[in-house]
């Protein structure tokens, strides 16, 4: 703008007219709300369809939840990289430095027990071949069940720790980082407990008081349903598939020959379908984890930019 242009504004002329009200104080509000919404979608949580207990947790919820996580990271995100922000709290942005190293950790382990699983039903998709032959090779496929039976089942030991909640006079930025640690903790402790062999211990540790955090009843609500529907140890796809490979199992240890071939085929169209279930659930669960691993690089990216030169925009 030149010296004319602002000689003209009728502003610059009386500058008394200028607003005097203060800027509004920041709010965690539309934060806190979005959040609310989220973790009221997650209940109730699902029953697993027959023939799976239907207390298990389906692997499609453990997805929504990881989903969740990834979406308040990103909303996190933005507030750590608002100018107005995140330089009010460099201690906050510092403690994210550190606690999200647990959570890349914790995703990274839980990819690679999602990848053991899916490796280890190879025994069972060589066992479904030599029974789909003719005749079928019922001793070398049932000596392949049994391969899988015994592969090591519960090996995802990783978790965040939520640490103590912040006290007294709490900046915008460092309510979302405690939020996305409590999520975070959540998020991780069901997937351990769930696919890891239905320790529940890290969730018994997670509490957040309802008298600072708005959204905290509605947190609590959902950590309440997990802890009860973890303890199966077992996703609602996985048990499917294992209550189909019994059934699979007893047609082919069965001493009746009479139409065996007809009730070995119908076991294996069962296995295969309950097999191909599981892996949907498990690809999809990965991708949602990945998502987590790629929303906390952002925060993390962030966090760093903002702590050392100012705020930077999410990538």
């Amino acid at each position: 703008m030149s010296l004319t242009e602002k000689s003209s504004s009728p502003l610059s002329l009386f500058p008394f007219y200028h607003s005097k009200k203060k800027p509004l104080k920041p709010s965690s509000k539309p934060f806190d709300e979005t959040l609310i919404r989220r973790l009221e979608s997650l209940l109730p949580i699902p029953t697993s369809p027959a023939p799976a207990p239907t207390s298990a947790i389906p692997l499609s919820w453990l997805s929504r939840s990881a989903d969740l996580l990834a979406l308040t990271l990103n909303d996190a995100c933005a507030i750590i990289s608002d100018p107005s922000l995140s330089g009010s709290d460099l201690n906050a942005l510092s403690s994210h430095l550190d606690s999200s190293v647990a959570l890349l950790d914790a995703c990274n382990a839980a990819t690679a027990e999602i990848d053991r699983i899916l490796r280890s039903r190879l025994h069972l998709r060589l066992a479904l071949h030599h029974l789909a032959s003719v005749p079928p090779r019922l001793r070398r496929a049932r000596e392949l069940i049994s391969e899988w039976d015994r592969s090591p089942r519960g090996g995802f030991k990783a978790s965040v720790h939520l640490s103590e909640a912040p006290r007294g006079k709490i900046s915008v930025v460092r309510r979302a980082i405690y939020a996305v640690e409590a999520v975070s903790s959540l998020v991780v402790g069901s997937i351990a407990a769930v696919i890891g062999g239905g320790e529940t211990k890290d969730l018994d540790r997670i509490y957040v008081s309802e008298d600072s955090y708005p959204w905290a009843p509605a947190f609590n609500k959902v950590l309440e349903a997990v802890k009860e529907r973890a303890k199966s140890g077992v996703a609602g796809e996985v048990a499917a598939m294992a209550v189909a490979v019994r059934r699979l199992t007893t047609v082919i240890d069965g001493e009746e020959e009479e139409g065996l071939v007809e009730r070995v085929a119908e076991a294996v169209k069962e296995t295969e379908k309950a097999m191909e279930k599981m892996v949907e659930g498990m690809d999809r669960l990965t991708a949602a984890i990945n998502g987590v691993f790629t929303a906390t690089m952002s925060t993390r990216n962030a966090a760093l930019r903002s702590y050392r030169i100012g705020p930077q925009k999410c990538k």
